[in-house]
């Protein structure tokens, strides 16, 4: 465990029965990080995935106290409770993608950074 609480910053993804597996989610980060709140969340094109549905993205904001591996790890798991496993991902069907955006002062997913509706969603909750 770490001996300070940090700030992890988390996008989330569905393209598939979307608002309830985002809901799903959100309610598993907010058992699982301290003080989560999220921002308003955007429906998108999807990048790389011809024939999918559009995804429905949000931005989470929390706090922790254990290391990174463990958030990652945790994310991870919340995917699979809400069924995301390698074959569906395969066939482009998505129930849940959670990404570390940012954890302390350390940014994951460089790309994710630059797409307009992440920049957009991270405005909102006053993250540059």
């Amino acid at each position: 465990m770490k001996n300070e609480k940090v700030k992890v910053v988390i996008a989330l993804g569905s393209n598939v029965s979307q608002e309830e597996n985002i809901s799903i989610a959100k309610g598993m980060l907010e058992k699982t990080f301290e003080n989560m709140f999220f921002g308003s969340a955007t429906w998108t094109e999807p990048i790389g995935l011809p024939g999918s549905d559009k995804f429905l993205n949000v931005i989470g904001v929390g706090y922790t106290y254990v290391g990174r591996p463990l958030v990652e790890m945790a994310l991870k798991s919340i995917e699979r409770r809400c069924g995301r496993r390698k074959s569906l991902t395969s066939r482009g069907i998505i129930p849940v993608d959670i990404d570390l955006l940012l954890f302390d002062s350390e940014r994951y997913h460089a790309d994710d950074w630059q797409r307009p509706y992440v920049k957009t969603l991270l405005h909102q909750l006053g993250i540059e």
